[in-house]
């Protein structure tokens, strides 16, 4: 496992830059949560990381895999939400009892064992995000990235997921790139936190939040401290 590191990252949609020469570091092994208002450049900078879209400079990932959970659950119509976790696992699990025993534990996780048969057509919103959450969390790779995974949940389901993507990072350390715009989200999970704002984006304040994930909880005075600097940051830096 390694740093995420970008150098002078340059992207460009058109006449539009939305990246010009920007550098940052993820720390490996922990949650760095990017935020930053709607079309700043958050899903670009995850595509970029994931090598989906041209840019210019450097992205040195150590060559780690990499698996991305998307805004949308892109699954496979055409198969089952057990098939479509077991296509991701048979590339490198050939044991069939092995591949059962994980996917039944992730659907558990993420409250969709009854699921399980159906067509992602059947699925709700929520329902589909979740699967495509277990699929990227089966994946074997040194990086997750999370492009706003929980939008489409209630606020109870979502604390509840939360809690899971936490202590699955504790069970078995990725190095995670986590895209939102809600701060509470930031404030669950995040060991390190960039702002990115502007056009071409920068960074505009970043920092680390050492509570442990265990004991945060949102009306904490010490979480108070840090959504205050939070906001005044997202609000300073529109």
């Amino acid at each position: 496992m390694s740093d995420i590191v970008i150098n002078d990252l340059t992207v460009r949609y058109g006449d539009k830059v939305v990246f010009d020469k920007f550098s940052a570091t993820f720390e490996e092994g922990k949650i760095n949560v990017v935020l930053g208002g709607s079309g700043v450049g958050k899903t670009t900078l995850l595509s970029a990381v994931a090598g989906l879209i041209p840019y210019e400079g450097e992205i040195d990932k150590g060559g780690q895999k990499t698996s991305y959970i998307f805004q949308n659950d892109r699954l496979v119509e055409a198969i089952s939400v057990y098939k479509n976790l077991d296509l991701v696992l048979r590339s490198f699990v050939k044991d069939k009892g092995e591949r059962k025993r994980r996917i039944e534990d992730m659907l558990a996780r993420l409250e969709i064992s009854d699921e399980e048969k159906k067509l992602p057509s059947q699925l709700s919103g929520g329902q589909a995000q979740r699967v495509a959450m277990a699929r990227a969390y089966l994946f074997e790779a040194g990086i997750l990235l999370m492009d706003e995974p929980f939008k489409a949940l209630d606020i109870s389901l979502k604390t509840r997921l939360i809690k899971q993507l936490v202590q699955l990072n504790e069970e078995a350390r990725r190095t995670v790139v986590f895209v939102t715009h809600a701060i509470d989200e930031c404030l669950l999970t995040a060991d390190n936190y960039f702002v990115l704002s502007g056009t071409p984006a920068t960074i505009c304040e970043s920092g680390s939040i050492d509570i442990p994930k265990g004991e945060r909880k949102l009306s904490d005075t010490a979480l108070a401290c840090v959504r205050e600097k939070l906001l005044k940051a997202m609000e300073s830096c529109e």
